[in-house]
């Protein structure tokens, strides 16, 4: 654990100080890519000692893992099912659409079908998260993992910015809007940002929510899919390349949480003395911590010399591949 430390400690100061900026003068940037970014910037510049690459592997690995389990206890599936056929069948074939058009777009451009494959997860499930939790799945390295999810997370807050505009001017209903922002932009922070745009009370953000909620349930089985697809893929190394268990445990708490939230089996909350502690609430804040450590610790393993080439044209396959997709969407949602 002593060889841990230096890296750990490293790591959380980092992600504190990525917390900070997010909170003060960077809020429009998410906290996760502020993480990388500082990462990428320390290691570039001031670099890392040895002694910190075991705490940065560690966290990297280890923590990242516990972070995509906790993110089950976000998933609600009673809220899929409520959504109706109609919604659904938007839902899935957008998923599918981007993974498809992103793998096609992604070898046209020259990249490797790991990344390409990333930068479709991103856009179609629920961004930078979804990159991280199927880098694993497909085998990518850390150096595309973090160009997708830099990538993705710069075209998420370029369209908060463009939907909250169309908001208004577009003649959608209230459903509509809430469909079209919650089922085509790339993060959940995204996508509410840009549903709340006609007022966070309305139906345009509780659509939007649900919508873009149910879009992250998609990630276990598009795991399972990519996983078997991955296995047997030419670029990947079949004796690396394995489904990880923590895809099916990411599933499992989200059903039991589920369950939990409909039938109150057992309690998640009580009160000592004059505290209210809320466990679902704090591990929730855990898994978010555990996921910014992992992103700091691959912001501080990428060498910036490889990345800029291969950065490049992730981000103009990845604008193509989002224009198409905000526009199926949109078609797709004025029939509701």
């Amino acid at each position: 654990m002593r060889k841990l430390l230096p890296g750990l400690i490293l790591v959380i100061i980092i992600s504190f100080t990525a917390m900070l900026l997010n909170n003060s003068i960077l809020s429009f940037i998410e906290t996760l890519t502020i993480g990388i970014l500082v990462g990428m910037l320390y290691t570039n510049t001031i670099g890392v000692r040895d002694t910190f690459m075991g705490g940065i592997s560690f966290a990297l690995k280890r923590m990242l893992k516990w972070g995509i389990v906790l993110m089950g206890l976000k998933l609600n599936f009673s809220l899929l099912i409520s959504l109706g056929p109609k919604i659904l069948t938007i839902i899935v074939t957008l998923v599918s659409f981007a993974l498809v058009s992103s793998y096609w777009l992604g070898k046209r451009r020259g990249l490797n079908s790991k990344l390409s494959i990333l930068l479709g997860v991103g856009s179609s499930i629920c961004g930078a998260s979804a990159i991280v939790a199927m880098g694993p799945v497909v085998g990518a390295d850390e150096e595309d993992t973090t160009i997708s999810v830099a990538v993705i997370s710069l075209l998420g807050a370029i369209g908060v910015i463009i939907y909250s505009t169309l908001s208004q001017l577009l003649p959608l209903t209230d459903l509509q809007y809430g469909v079209w922002a919650g089922s085509s932009l790339q993060g959940v922070a995204h996508a509410l940002a840009a549903a709340g745009a006609r007022g966070t009370d309305g139906m345009s953000m509780d659509i939007g929510t649900i919508v873009k909620m149910s879009r992250v349930a998609l990630l276990g089985p598009v795991a399972l899919i990519l996983g078997y697809f991955f296995k047997g893929n030419k670029e990947s190394n079949t004796n690396t390349v394995k489904f990880p268990r923590y895809v099916l445990y990411f599933i499992l708490v989200g059903i039991v949480h589920t369950l939990n939230g409909n039938f109150h089996l057992f309690p998640t909350a009580f009160t000592v003395s004059t505290y209210h502690i809320d466990i679902v609430a704090l591990l929730k804040q855990a898994g978010s911590l555990f996921i910014l450590m992992a992103m700091v610790a691959m912001g501080l393993k990428v060498n910036l010399k490889s990345f800029e080439h291969k950065a490049v044209k992730a981000l103009t396959t990845t604008t193509v591949l989002f224009l198409c997709l905000s526009l199926l969407s949109l078609l797709m949602t004025t029939t509701i």
